[in-house]
């Protein structure tokens, strides 16, 4: 018997349009420090992850396409209507053995309210009454759901993927890129370590000869210098960026631009979920924190979309989104200066300049939309090793951003006199943080994160020197 367990779409906050609950708040309401249900990180047993389309069918299937589960004895899944995402769900059951009224009455119990809100709003389908419904898929008339369509700005795209080889992850991610449907895109390889020879080999094989891949060889060490390189590299008018462990979904691209229909938005971001949790590091990486963002639509700007109670307001970037699933205007892009290239993935910093990056888009007068619809899978790390030395990069990369913000930005003290009170409130709600031994972070990685955030502002004056010696901020200019 199937047990429906936890969702997050009846944990989510209603009364509050652009903010995410605080970390305590997130866990006493039931959810991991990533926004998901928490009753799926009890158990540091694998879980299954899928997705289910409720207009095709209540089977879930894989990130990859395939059919989801391998024996796992729960799931965790993305529960989509017409392409609206309604919740993420935690099932207790073992996808390989359930059947589609099993699968039905569960989703119904934990989004029934969901889909009926969904079916109001678009006028869609005729409104379900019992799980019943869903069984064969919830289909549209003829003409479609109204929210599945997206307004076209006719801006050309440009998708940057920046790699290091990885050969069976970057196949895979690329083909997920050249499968998008929607606008024309024009994708721009960056490889950042060309001497191995492993990128050209995978591109050779699954899609060089394509029109719309172009190999950008870029032998200086570092995300933010590739990216940079990356932007330098195309006139598109749109700037797409993800990473090569991510799988896209087939409208991942054409939900990350459409926002910019709208000249106020300057950046964009997507839902990132995770493509497995199959070892205990992938299901730590979610207790930390993860990338996911929740599923409601949300905005954000200095005015009008201004995120109450946020700690260090708009500086702390990663409210918004994550680099893995993220667009901006080229023109705005380049104007801000780019990625900082002290900052990043290969600079000491270790991280922060997606962070940062968005942030400055909001500093600048713009605006950045949130948008679920724009899904993507990630695979986390897998082992504690690679995920120790990922909380500890995420340390430094969260001071070093501070400490440029610091160096550089006279509102960032505003921010941090805004921000004391709310810390000091935060401080004293986190001795009601939910226990147990699975769902508490392991000690030696909270101390790993500290660490992090020690050398942070030493490792950015580091990467500020390297940069300055290597002359990394021309590279945005194509120099």
């Amino acid at each position: 018997m199937i047990s429906p367990l936890q969702s997050s779409a009846n944990q989510r906050p209603r009364r509050r349009r652009v903010d995410r609950p605080s970390t305590s708040e997130s866990q006493t309401s039931g959810l991991t420090k990533g926004f998901l249900p928490i009753s799926a990180f009890r158990r540091l047993d694998p879980t299954a992850v899928g997705v289910v389309d409720l207009d095709v069918s209540v089977v879930p299937r894989s990130p990859d396409g395939g059919r989801a589960g391998n024996g796992e004895r729960d799931c965790l899944l993305l529960v989509r209507l017409h392409g609206e995402p309604l919740a993420v769900v935690h099932v207790g059951c073992d996808l390989a053995s359930a059947g589609e009224d099993e699968l039905a009455i569960a989703l119904w119990h934990q989004t029934g309210a969901e889909i009926r809100r969904h079916v109001a709003r678009f006028r869609c389908a005729a409104t379900p009454a019992d799980s019943g419904a869903l069984v064969g898929g919830l289909r549209s008339p003829t003409s479609g759901c109204p929210g599945g369509r997206t307004v076209d700005g006719g801006a050309s795209v440009a998708v940057i993927l920046c790699t290091v080889g990885r050969e069976e992850r970057l196949a895979r991610c690329v083909r997920s890129l050249l499968a998008q449907r929607g606008p024309d895109v024009e994708l721009v390889v960056v490889d950042n370590r060309p001497e191995s020879g492993e990128v050209l080999r995978t591109l050779a094989a699954i899609g060089l000869d394509d029109p719309r891949v172009r190999y950008v060889p870029e032998h200086r060490v570092g995300l933010s210098v590739a990216r940079n390189r990356g932007v330098s590299e195309t006139a598109a008018d749109l700037v797409a960026f993800t990473d090569d462990d991510v799988i896209a979904d087939p409208s991942w691209l054409r939900w990350l631009v459409a926002p910019f229909a709208d000249p106020s938005v300057t950046a964009t971001s997507g839902m990132v979920l995770p493509l497995e949790l199959r070892t205990k590091a992938q299901k730590r990486f979610e207790q930390f924190g993860g990338f996911f963002k929740g599923v409601e639509r949300r905005s954000y700007d200095l005015q009008t979309g201004r995120a109450q109670q946020r700690l260090l307001y708009p500086f702390l970037g990663d409210v918004f989104g994550s680099g893995n699933s993220m667009a901006f205007r080229r023109a705005d892009l380049i104007a801000a200066g780019g990625f900082d290239p002290a900052l990043g993935t290969g600079s000491p910093a270790g991280g922060g300049e997606d962070m940062y990056a968005l942030s400055t888009a909001i500093l600048r007068g713009g605006r950045i939309v949130y948008e679920p619809r724009a899904l993507c899978w990630h695979e986390h790390r897998c082992d504690d090793e690679a995920l120790r030395r990922q909380v500890f990069s995420y340390g430094t990369g969260f001071t070093a951003t501070m400490t440029k913000a610091l160096a550089d930005t006279p509102r960032f003290y505003l921010a941090v006199a805004r921000a004391v009170p709310h810390a000091l409130a935060l401080a004293r709600r986190r001795r009601a943080e939910v226990g147990g031994a699975a769902e508490a972070f392991p000690q030696e990685l909270t101390r790993e994160h500290r660490r992090g955030l020690v050398r942070g502002p030493l490792r950015y004056a580091e990467g500020v020197m390297r940069a300055r010696r290597l002359h990394l901020g021309d590279v945005i200019r194509g120099n």
